[in-house]
């Protein structure tokens, strides 16, 4: 009998997540529970006297995903492996800072925001880089499932053994994209926004055990 991990490893659904700031990577079985990928338009412009509409120019699209998945742990020892990957990830969230200035350890500078590049199979992909797509973290969240129970220490602390965790994320564009104003050709490569190339080669597969039926 294989499990979920196993099944996630094999088939490559893993949501990996590597800090630019310092190049530690931590990743996931996606046991996927909710993902949505938003692009916002924004437009600048004004009221001109003698004019209903305003008057709009382009300024920018952006980019924001928001997904949660479910850590599912089927032994103690999986589950304190989870844990530590999620308390990496969490640090990973906080800057990286350049030698202490005097002797108070406190004083630091800043010398690396915590960008990050996350990857999920093609729907968090960049054609820049194998390990993800580049951009700012702008929350995580961390939800055990207190129905599903926990591994109790001695001494009282908690150890979930189905937890979610959700986070929101701002991609950062790496390539000019847009169209050729000529030839009307896509400028941002045929990567963008998920892989396609490889559908090709896929099977159809039934949503349901009904849908295979004859």
């Amino acid at each position: 009998m294989s499990f979920f991990d196993e099944i996630a490893q094999q088939h490559n659904q893993i949501i990996k997540f590597t800090s630019m700031a310092t190049g530690i990577s931590v990743e996931f079985p996606a046991f996927i529970t909710q993902f949505s990928d938003g692009y916002n338009i924004s437009w600048g412009g004004g009221t001109n006297f003698g004019r209903t509409d305003p008057i709009k120019h382009y300024q920018s699209t952006s980019r924001n995903i928001t997904a949660a998945f479910d850590i599912v742990s089927r032994s103690r020892e999986v589950a304190i492996k989870n844990f530590q990957q999620y308390t990496q990830l969490i640090r990973m969230t906080y800057p990286a800072y350049g030698p202490r200035i005097g002797g108070a350890n406190k004083v630091r500078t800043i010398k690396a925001a915590p960008l990050f590049r996350i990857r999920y199979a093609n729907y968090i992909s960049s054609p820049k880089s194998e390990e993800g797509l580049l951009g700012c973290m702008q929350g995580v969240s961390f939800n055990p499932k207190f129905e599903s129970g926990h591994f109790i220490s001695p001494t009282g602390e908690l150890l979930p053994m189905i937890y979610s965790l959700s986070f929101t994320f701002e991609p950062l564009h790496e390539l000019p994209l847009g169209f050729d104003v000529d030839s009307s050709a896509w400028l941002g490569g045929d990567d963008f926004p998920y892989k396609q190339e490889v559908f090709g080669s896929l099977e159809p597969v039934s949503a349901s055990p009904e849908d295979g039926e004859s």
